[in-house]
């Protein structure tokens, strides 16, 4: 009986949740909503899938940044727990759709825009300063761009929760001489322990995409940046083939910069694709000595 008692309950959970994908199919046909491939629209429908990310926000009681909600899956399963909950959609007809369906959630607060055009300040001021987790369901095209610009803000995320396809994720468990290394590797694990939570197939999603996709958390591990950490590191990725000494020469005069390099413990040959965190982090503290003197004396760096 027992064994048979489990059957016909998971067989009920199936099709509870099959339902409910097809609810959510129904509902984006009902209100004649066309995804939009421009803005990467592919809304997760999977149950499991949301209960599990929201649980994973942990956020009971504390503030959640969401990028991108869509049509409120998400959005509705952290309003449960969150103390203060911003929403950033940039499609406006979403976001009249969240606005009538999230009306009673007075913790809830939508803004209309591209989350790359919100100034840091408002988010800082939506949530009083106090530091706030993120979730996302980010497009594979802007995944880089929305990260570094939630770490170089300043603001104080505590973690994040983010959708993304399997590609994009590579990039964040990248090794020196990879192909996918670069600043956002390197940044983002300097400041967080990264794990990847679930992994997700194309029928999570209304329509199907045509890739795999992952949820990756962020755990702040209270490691904090030297002061112009990211500007070094984008200097030195400037041109990925040429050697260290020549994509310095931007920030630094061709007479210091070998200088700069050598007080870092590094070679001017060596390329940036095969340094680690730690060599970075020295070579910022080395600018910070040297090259930020002699670059504000002379703007005109390089030949």
């Amino acid at each position: 009986m027992r064994i048979i008692f489990r059957i016909l309950l998971t067989y009920m959970q199936i099709c509870i949740k099959i339902s409910i994908m097809t609810d959510s199919k129904e509902m984006i046909k009902k209100l004649g909503l066309t995804p939009n491939k421009a803005l990467g629209q592919n809304f997760l429908i999977n149950t499991e899938a949301i209960s599990r990310i929201a649980a994973l926000a942990d956020c009971q009681g504390e503030n959640v940044l969401e990028i991108g909600p869509g049509l409120g899956a998400l959005t509705s399963a952290l309003s449960e727990k969150a103390k203060n909950l911003l929403a950033v959609e940039i499609d406006r007809t979403l976001v009249g759709i969240l606005a009538d369906k999230l009306a009673d959630k007075r913790s809830v607060q939508l803004i209309c825009s591209d989350f790359l055009k919100v100034p840091p300040a408002k988010i800082s001021d939506a949530f009083g300063g106090e530091p706030f987790t993120v979730a996302a369901n980010l497009p594979y095209y802007i995944t880089s761009p929305i990260c570094m610009r939630l770490i170089e803000s300043g603001l104080p995320v505590k973690r994040m929760v983010l959708m993304m396809q399997v590609e994009a994720a590579e990039r964040f468990f990248a090794a020196p001489r990879d192909v996918n290394y670069g600043p956002l590797s390197i940044v983002s694990r300097y400041l967080f322990d990264i794990s990847t939570e679930l992994k997700l197939s194309p029928a999570a999603y209304y329509p199907e995409p045509s890739v795999h996709s992952c949820v990756l958390k962020f755990e702040r591990n209270g490691s904090e940046l030297p002061p112009n950490f990211i500007k070094v590191l984008r200097a030195a990725f400037a041109m990925r083939r040429k050697t260290l000494r020549n994509n310095m020469l931007q920030l630094i005069p061709k007479n210091n910069v070998d200088e700069v390099i050598s007080d870092a413990g590094l070679l001017p040959t060596v390329r940036a694709e095969e340094l680690a965190a730690a060599d970075f982090v020295r070579l910022a503290d080395s600018y910070n000595r040297y090259g930020n003197k002699v670059s504000e004396a002379d703007p005109t760096c390089a030949e």
